[in-house]
């Protein structure tokens, strides 16, 4: 179910994006009747896909053991950017429109990104002989719980896995799925220390 919920938001975010992207278009080339006639017609379907968009945002973010500052400004910027992509459309105000769709750009790029910044900062740690623990708290545990067997987003059992080494740097580095790739993210050494932390929990 929350791989779904995933999928159902980042589709509703795009289709809302491309939506006010045609419309704005309209409104910029001064077509206005038309865009009236199309926003008469989809009127019902921005409602639902607004909606969808943030209140899945709100169920993902349920998920999460700790609000990081990226989903504060994803979702307050994704809930500012559609009233103003309505009234920007339906007065026909083209700076309110073109705002609204560089929030909701801007609200993509930072779900992708999983930084305000569009930047991941590597991970710092404190003492050596606990860095695969600190590491596993800071990226794994959210979706692969403390004892590795969670389950978030599908996320494998990690004290029943068969992947060897090698495999795990794979996978940690280039993600797969729901999980997301740490390549820029982690050093060698702290990729060899949070795959020994795994290595225990099995």
């Amino acid at each position: 179910m929350d791989i779904g919920m995933r999928h159902m938001h980042v589709t509703a975010v795009l289709l809302l994006l491309v939506f006010m992207l045609f419309k704005t278009v309209l409104l910029l080339t001064n077509k206005v009747d038309y865009l009236d006639r199309v926003r008469t017609k989809t009127k019902v379907v921005d409602i639902i896909l607004g909606l969808t968009a943030v209140l899945t945002g709100f169920y993902l973010l349920s998920l999460k053991s700790e609000f990081e500052i990226y989903l504060w400004v994803k979702i307050l910027l994704l809930m500012a950017a559609v009233p103003l992509g309505i009234v920007g459309l339906k007065r026909h105000k083209k700076p309110l429109a073109i705002l609204s769709v560089l929030l909701i750009v801007y609200v993509y790029g930072v779900g992708e990104t999983q930084s305000y910044k569009f930047k991941r900062n590597p991970v710092v740690t404190g003492n050596a002989d606990q860095a695969g623990a600190e590491i596993y708290q800071k990226l794994c545990v959210e979706c692969h719980g403390e004892d590795g067997k969670l389950g978030v987003f599908k996320a494998p059992d990690l004290t029943s896995s068969l992947m060897n080494q090698a495999e795990m740097k794979q996978r940690i580095l280039q993600g797969k799925g729901a999980m997301r790739g740490y390549k820029n993210e982690l050093s060698t050494e702290q990729l060899d220390a949070v795959i020994n932390h795994i290595n225990t929990l099995q």
